[in-house]
């Protein structure tokens, strides 16, 4: 159960594609506790993950929940 939680804190996009990255985190987000436990603190691990240049995109973006990040970060 540490194990999956260091991977979820340790989680970035690297190479993957968006959906990869997306499916990772939400596989290891159950192992997560209150690091995931609010709509914001789940957005906010999401996009330190996402690579670079997509993160500086986003961080231009307000949005109001994780899934909407999600599909922008997908588009």
């Amino acid at each position: 159960m540490e194990r999956k939680l260091n991977e979820f804190l340790a989680l970035t996009q690297g190479t993957r594609t968006v959906i990869e990255y997306v499916q990772t985190f939400n596989n290891l987000c159950h192992y997560a506790g209150y690091h995931v436990d609010t709509d914001a603190k789940k957005r906010d691990c999401f996009r330190r993950g996402l690579n670079t240049k997509l993160k500086e995109c986003l961080n231009l973006v307000k949005v109001d929940s994780y899934y909407e990040l999600v599909n922008l970060a997908i588009t």
